[in-house]
């Protein structure tokens, strides 16, 4: 049962975290390219970074959904690029 808690509020935390460090990525995006501020390009490296992890992981759960083994790829993986 705690498992299960757990399980469920991490995944929260992740979708929370994916939509908070999109907002940040857009925001010191806009921040570079309008003012070519370094450290808004810092942070939006940073960002991106740590988008990426979270994303992986909600994937990981995406696969725990479907029944799948921790290491199995999602479906489609070899076919997409992301940049």
């Amino acid at each position: 049962m705690k498992e299960q808690e757990f399980l469920k509020d991490m995944e929260q935390w992740l979708k929370l975290q994916v939509t908070t460090n999109e907002m940040a990525v857009t925001e010191s995006r806009r921040l570079w390219e309008e003012e070519k501020d370094e450290m808004a390009r810092d942070a939006w490296i940073r960002y991106e970074s740590r988008l990426d992890a979270y994303t992986f992981l909600l994937g990981k759960f995406l696969s725990f959904h479907q029944g799948k083994s921790f290491h199995d790829l999602p479906d489609e993986f070899l076919g997409k690029k992301y940049y």
